[in-house]
């Protein structure tokens, strides 16, 4: 039988930097989502990016006294290494300076201009470069720069040195250019798009975010420019070779460049070849380039005759003591240090549970620590810890036989259903939440069962065999969810109880079946802490 099939994307990422926790943020959510889909018997395809054609690349190569060439190569490889050690389980990585990407970008860009949907133009318009857009006034805030506070632009306040311009994210002035460059008719679709966003209602989630999308197309609906003539070492349009391709033709097609046959065929897998990934399934992105995911590649993809993909999850700012992540502060946080200095465990609980994602929030150390040690140090651990500890000192040789006491059984079928239900539609931190809230029952039940006393009383022994039994069969109902949060703890929880085989099945069998197992429980020694609690300082 052949699996159907689930193909989830990361954001394009720069490579004008490592990437910090903010870009860890997206692909944990991305990995988890993947590894959901996958022991739900799903063939799934996870692709992540690096953005190569960008003019902070060619300064930052001269920044740093290197090729063009020779910059990129080390900085692929710096994306590589943070994902690999995170075990960031993606699929696909492509580079904009794959040869195969490179082919079918020229395939879209004459399909497009075939289809009379771009022209030649000579504009004059103030330029981002580190948000790779072209802004407008009221795009723009003004800086002091005497007190660094942002404030609305009006006509009150006069540009001077200690008052400028700048872009509300980057904090930094738009160059000024005048260039004659290939446009994409954009306005070409408006009808079209307001015509799939009213056919697909949850295209863009959160909700709010396709609200802003849809208020954007009804505001300002402009073509875009879609090529370089300054710009010489990126890919030549096909229609005319003294230019080259522009961000957003280059970069986004990514996503179906994964999908071709000639990936397929030099870069993928085995395991995935022969099967039909597009359309994405789910684009992850951050706010900041929504307008570009949900406008602009639509109609790209409307042009040149693709399917439109089915979901973008749009993820909210993550600050650092209120302030957006910067070098220049020293606020940015790696996420491999953090790992190795608190926990990768840590780090995904609190990501993925601190807020719902598309919200701002505010990365707080003290409380992803209070965070950690409530849910996993002292809830989830000492939960297992007692399970293990009483069940050792019983010294069952066959181990803990099927017996269950269904005084809570209406609760862990609850739970595994509003589970579900949430994780199928990426709400990530309600299921964390419902996770712990059921290991909350569970404690509750061994508090009231107070098997530490029964097993005093040998005449209990069997009573307490069976409260055992029951603890270490939902505690494995939680971890078989918990797995695609967590896949090295809960292997080892795994092993622990003598199911080391567990995560071979779970990559190869619909969760459900090994949900519906009857299982032995092996307990037969203690073994180190898998979630020891830290101090707040």
């Amino acid at each position: 039988m052949q699996k159907d099939t689930f193909f989830i994307t990361t954001p394009i990422y720069y490579t004008n930097w490592i990437p910090h926790i903010g870009h860890a943020y997206s692909s944990l959510i991305a990995d988890t989502i993947a590894r959901s889909n996958k022991i739900n018997w799903k063939k799934t395809k996870f692709s992540t990016w690096v953005d190569e054609n960008s003019q902070k690349v060619v300064e930052k190569a001269e920044e740093k006294n290197m090729s063009i060439s020779d910059y990129l190569d080390f900085m692929a490889d710096e994306h590589k290494k943070v994902w690999n050690w995170l075990k960031i389980n993606y699929t696909d990585f492509i580079r904009t300076t794959d040869k195969v990407h490179h082919k079918l970008v020229k395939e879209v860009l004459q399909k497009s201009f075939d289809n009379g949907d771009i022209y030649e133009w000579e504009y004059e318009w103030m330029y981002c470069v580190w948000c790779e857009a072209f802004k407008k006034d009221d795009d723009l805030v003004y800086l002091n720069k005497e007190k660094n506070v942002t404030f609305p632009i009006t006509d009150k306040v006069k540009v001077n040195d200690n008052i400028i311009k700048v872009c509300p994210d980057h904090l930094k002035t738009p160059d000024t250019i005048k260039e004659k460059n290939y446009f994409f008719k954009l306005s070409k679709y408006e009808d079209k798009l307001k015509e799939f966003y009213k056919n697909n209602p949850e295209f863009v989630t959160p909700s709010d975010r396709f609200n802003e999308v849809k208020a954007f197309v009804d505001r300002w609906l402009e073509d875009f420019s879609i090529s370089r003539e300054t710009n010489k070492f990126w890919v030549k349009l096909p229609f005319d070779d003294t230019q080259v391709t522009y961000v957003w033709y280059d970069a986004l097609y990514n996503y179906v460049t994964v999908t071709t046959p000639e990936w397929e065929e030099k870069k993928c897998s085995k395991s995935l070849k022969w099967y039909n990934f597009w359309p994405a399934d789910l684009h992850v992105v951050g706010k900041d380039i929504i307008r570009f995911h949900a406008i602009y590649w639509p109609a790209m993809l409307m042009s040149a005759g693709y399917e439109l993909p089915k979901q973008i999850l749009t993820t909210g700012f993550m600050t650092v003591d209120w302030q957006k992540m910067s070098k220049s502060i020293w606020n940015v946080i790696d996420p491999v240090k953090y790992s190795e200095d608190y926990s990768k465990d840590m780090m995904v609980l609190y990501l993925l549970s601190a807020f719902n994602i598309g919200q701002d929030w505010d990365f707080d150390q003290k409380q992803a620590i209070l965070t950690y040690n409530a849910k996993l140090a002292n809830n989830f651990w000492n939960l297992v810890n007692r399970v293990v500890v009483l069940t050792i000192k019983l010294g069952l040789e066959n181990g803990l036989k099927w017996n269950i006491n269904k005084i809570i059984a209406n609760d862990l079928v609850n739970y595994i259903s509003d589970f579900d239900k949430n994780i199928s539609k990426y709400n990530l931190k309600e299921s964390l939440d419902l996770s712990f809230k059921f290991l909350d029952v569970l404690n509750k039940y061994v508090d009231e069962t107070q098997p530490w006393t029964l097993i005093k009383d040998e005449s209990k022994k069997e009573e307490v065999i069976d409260i055992f039994y029951t603890i270490s069969e939902w505690l494995r109902q939680v971890w078989l969810n918990l797995y695609s949060f967590f896949p090295e703890k809960m292997w080892e929880l795994f092993n622990k109880i003598g199911l080391s085989w567990y995560v071979e099945e779970l990559e190869a069998w619909k969760i459900q079946e090994l949900r519906n197992k009857k299982e032995v429980f092996m307990i037969k020694e203690k073994g180190e802490a898998l979630f020891e609690r830290f101090d707040v300082n």
